[in-house]
């Protein structure tokens, strides 16, 4: 905990997820918040998608980050709106695409949150 998995949409070749994933981890490290060997993040590329009813011209970029319960709402803004900046900050627009940028919160419970160290 926390987990990071950030979407992006196939039509952008020149995002670059690993820089993206290291600078949400250096933001989420940095909060103070969470014990920095307990940042997990990956990207999913996804081939096939849509925006809209546009058959092309658009593309996205969606981050969802997945915290154990109990957090203030003012903590889960804040932490939101930095992935969306560690994101804005590590992204190029490619011309001729309109792109969304988003992130969401998700609470995972904790009386069923399960974890195992090996």
């Amino acid at each position: 905990m926390p987990h990071l998995v950030i979407e992006y949409s196939a039509n952008l070749p020149d995002f670059d997820a690993a820089a993206t994933l290291a600078a949400c981890n250096g933001f989420l490290a940095g909060t103070g918040h969470f014990s920095e060997a307990d940042i997990k993040s990956r990207s999913v590329r996804h081939e096939h998608f849509m925006v809209g009813t546009a058959s092309d011209g658009r593309a996205f970029v969606h981050a969802t980050l997945w915290l154990l319960s109990g957090r203030p709402e003012n903590v889960k803004q804040a932490l939101s709106r930095g992935v969306l900046e560690a994101i804005e900050q590590n992204f190029n627009k490619p011309d001729g695409l309109d792109v969304q940028l988003s992130v969401q919160m998700q609470d995972m419970e904790r009386s069923t949150y399960a974890k195992a160290f090996l």
